[in-house]
């Protein structure tokens, strides 16, 4: 079994796609039959979905980012909050793009076997981030969460 902070480092490695684009990593730190739980339309299971969303979401906000607001560790599984943001730049979720910047928050649970992760359940709050990509252009973005 994985120390606490082994577990960790695995878990924070993979948000860095979001941030870079590059997924390449997703061979050493996700399982070959990882499972991703509920896959977002049209996406396939395993490292090869996630790499195709990291670039739908790079696409359309190429400088996304990833706070982690809390991230606790607990055995084999980490539960991480985190806030998103970008500039809305390309078309997402059948809105063109808008220019503004956007946040969404989002929660993660994963799971971490012999240093892979194994399984993410994950939330998101796209009704907050469809409300942002809708609204007026003079509308205010809504705060972030502390």
């Amino acid at each position: 079994m994985s120390s606490p902070a082994e577990v960790e480092t695995v878990v924070r490695a993979f948000y860095e796609p979001f941030r870079t684009g590059d997924t390449s990593l997703y061979a050493e730190i996700l399982a070959e039959d990882w499972i991703d739980v509920p896959l977002a339309p049209g996406q396939q299971q395993g490292p090869a979905g996630m790499a195709g969303q990291i670039a739908l979401f790079r696409q359309a906000m190429p400088d996304y980012a990833v706070t982690h607001e809390d991230l606790v560790v607990g055995g084999d599984r980490v539960a991480v909050r985190n806030t998103v943001s970008g500039t809305h730049q390309g078309a997402f979720m059948g809105y063109q793009p808008t220019g503004r910047r956007i946040e969404m928050r989002t929660m993660d649970i994963h799971q971490v076997r012999d240093g892979r992760i194994v399984v993410t359940w994950h939330l998101e709050d796209f009704a907050g981030l469809l409300a942002q990509l809708s609204a007026p252009a003079d509308a205010p973005v809504a705060p972030a969460w502390g």
